[in-house]
């Protein structure tokens, strides 16, 4: 029987700030299973990209 995974992720934008502007360059994956441990896993180009990784990283077994 397959244990139950216990791995939350959350997806974050990336900014690069000019000025008064910001804009998002990229998505990271940032594993938030042990709050006081927070750690970004990959990083992505587009945000659909970033919630799949996310989706496939709280997928995997520990």
């Amino acid at each position: 029987m397959k244990k139950a995974s216990n791995k939350q992720a959350r997806v974050e934008p990336i900014y690069e700030a000019s000025d008064l502007n910001q804009t998002v360059i990229g998505w990271n994956v940032v594993d938030e299973s042990d709050p006081d441990n927070e750690v970004v896993v990959s990083e992505h180009e587009t945000q659909r990209e970033a919630i799949q990784a996310a989706e496939a990283f709280e997928q995997r077994e520990n």
